[in-house]
């Protein structure tokens, strides 16, 4: 997609021009995207890994638990902090807890996605990864409460889903009574899908069982991808939009 047409979608959300090509740059040295040629960009592997994870994330919610733990130890080096900090983060993203201080812990198990992140953050000699069952100890849904900002996450949900019913749907509800245009649509695909993304990076999607009986999370990212995918039926296939639908 040419910059041009990033800018006039994003400025249509809201965003400024000079954000998005912030943005963009960040993106191109980070090697998520590269430029073909001069403002016309791609996508990289590592940015079709973080999109496929992204959108497989949720299906955690459907998959029983065999009640296995992945455990990632580690300890850097002061002096190398800014690579541990980043390395902690995206454990968070992946949907690890910290039970201890270097260690972290998650139901599921996420090793390929782990090796990558170790390759690519040159980690390697920092890191230990284990699989286990827990002997003594063992993580109660009061204590993933803990290990997990469940309260937090619980709360986002509540706030996704008064957006969904107060803003999104009449918004689309608009449009298909309207003129059906394809920028407006493809703008509001876009806008469920960062949605879908944000809850998708911090909602550990933990087994049914550790979670709190009045837990919305699986109820709202299912809906949410309803609508998602229902816009391959309304952007029409002539549509330049069309070809970028996930």
């Amino acid at each position: 997609m040419h910059t041009k047409e990033l800018v006039q979608i994003y400025t249509k959300r809201g965003y400024k021009e000079q954000s998005i090509r912030n943005v963009l740059s960040r993106m191109k040295k980070e090697k998520y995207i590269y430029a073909e040629e001069r403002s016309q960009y791609s996508i990289m592997d590592k940015g079709e890994q973080f999109v496929s994870f992204v959108n497989r994330k949720p299906r955690q919610y459907d998959v029983d638990w065999n009640r296995k733990w992945y455990f990632v130890h580690f300890e850097v080096p002061e002096p190398e902090r800014q690579r541990r900090d980043q390395f902690r983060l995206q454990l968070l993203q992946l949907g690890f807890g910290q039970l201890y201080k270097g260690v972290y812990v998650s139901p599921w198990d996420y090793r390929k996605q782990l090796l990558s992140l170790i390759q690519a953050a040159s980690m390697d000699e920092y890191v230990t990864i284990s699989e286990a069952s827990i002997l003594y100890r063992d993580i109660t849904p009061e204590r993933a409460a803990d290990i997990w900002p469940l309260a937090d996450i619980h709360r986002l949900h509540q706030e996704k889903w008064q957006w969904y019913q107060d803003e999104f749907v009449p918004a689309l509800n608009k449009e298909i009574r309207g003129r059906m245009d394809p920028l407006e649509l493809f703008v509001l695909y876009l806008h469920v899908g960062e949605v879908i993304s944000e809850i998708s990076l911090r909602d550990p999607m933990l087994p049914v069982s550790l979670l709190p009986y009045d837990w919305m999370g699986h109820r709202v990212i299912a809906e949410l991808y309803r609508s998602f995918q229902s816009f391959a039926t309304l952007i029409p296939s002539s549509s330049n939009y069309y070809q970028f639908l996930v």
